[in-house]
């Protein structure tokens, strides 16, 4: 495995590629991480990972970035491995297709990010032309996926971007998988009727167009807003809700560990995203788990999840109107939230890890020969 990152609380790449690496060791294959080092990795952990020397240089996303193609290429000869798998686009990633070409080992390219929607984390030279800037992403990321032996995507959104794009390579959907033993639903025991929100506050995510029709709905209910999350847009956030006068309506739980997730899902009577960045959206996936009703925006992979009117509510983020008015919706009827839970709880079984990740061991298979 090749990743940017290994340490918990990184996003939900992270949280794949941890899982991945626990499935796989449990079914007794030999797996290594090369990574970037990093001090908040465990000595457990450092037992599965070649960890190498990086700086952090966008820090709005903690994007790190090294040059040690020798030392990478010894640590991969030692452990010699059947097929690569690299879940990176920045420089870990070209260690990737270096390491792969150099010592001919299959290579699987897992395109997990729309590289796309972070234009606001490029250097002010690409911002400020915003073609440039999206011929510039293209043309990097036909760069690395065109040196792979096969392509992973988490979703049919994704894929029809990259074969739009010119990929020519074989492409495969392979959604995230899911614990659903841990994410499951439990009874709920809250007083107040809760909204919850649960990623990195960056631009992308556009937490800050869930705060308005919050506020809108909020008014002479007795409602509460749960965001769970850090990044670069907390202080703008917690400005917005000042203006707003929404103090008191609005909880900032800040970054909060995998385990303890699932009780937080639990304490809440609905979830909501307006992400323009999902390739999958792995949030989305453990709240239906716990059989939350999702709000979700209409754009990339979330309609893959979110099946309008079935398992929750398709908005438009700058439809504030009909946001609230589904929000209303949801508050109001509880046998709506009722049948939308049992929907969400049907919808998450096809996701269940186990299933998942054999059909990643069937791929390494199928590529290894």
């Amino acid at each position: 495995m090749f990743s940017d990152t290994f340490e918990k609380g990184y996003g939900g790449v992270t949280v794949y590629v941890r899982d991945l690496v626990k499935y796989l060791r449990k079914q007794k294959h030999d797996v290594k991480v090369f990574v970037w080092e990093s001090k908040n990795l465990t000595t457990r952990e450092r037992e599965i990972c070649a960890t190498f020397p990086a700086i952090n240089i966008i820090k709005t996303i903690k994007g790190k970035a090294g040059l040690c193609p020798l030392r990478l290429i010894s640590e991969m000869r030692k452990f010699n491995p059947d097929v690569i798998h690299n879940h990176s686009m920045f420089t870990m990633g070209l260690h990737a297709i270096l390491a792969a070409k150099k010592l001919k080992i299959p290579l699987v390219n897992h395109y997990h990010t729309y590289l796309e929607e972070y234009l606001n984390h490029l250097p002010n030279i690409l911002r400020t032309n915003e073609k440039i800037a999206i011929r510039v992403v293209q043309k990097n990321t036909k760069f690395f996926l065109k040196s792979s032996s096969l392509v992973i995507t988490p979703s049919q959104a994704m894929k029809k971007y990259l074969e739009k794009i010119g990929v020519r390579k074989k492409i495969k959907v392979v959604p995230f998988g899911i614990d659903l033993k841990k994410f499951r639903a439990t009874e709920k025991r809250h007083r107040k009727f809760t909204v919850l929100h649960v990623g990195r506050l960056t631009k992308e995510k556009n937490v800050c167009d869930i705060i308005a029709p919050f506020a809108e709905f909020a008014k002479r209910k007795n409602v509460v807003l749960k965001i769970v999350g850090e990044g670069c847009e907390q202080e703008n956030l917690k400005n917005l809700i000042k203006r707003l006068k929404l103090v008191g309506k609005v909880e900032f739980l800040n970054w909060v560990s995998r385990s303890k997730l699932p009780k937080i899902y639990n304490s809440a009577d609905i979830f909501i995203t307006l992400s323009k960045s999902e390739t999958f959206g792995i949030v989305i996936l453990e709240a239906m788990a716990c059989g939350l009703p999702i709000i979700g925006s209409k754009a990339t992979a979330i309609p893959e999840l979110v099946t309008d009117k079935k398992n929750g509510f398709l908005v438009n983020k700058n439809n504030k109107k009909y946001m609230v008015e589904k929000l209303n919706e949801l508050f109001y009827d509880k046998n709506l939230r009722k049948k939308m839970t049992a929907n969400s709880l049907l919808s998450a079984q096809k996701y269940e890890e186990n299933k998942v990740f054999r059909k990643l061991e069937k791929i390494y298979r199928e590529v290894i020969s």
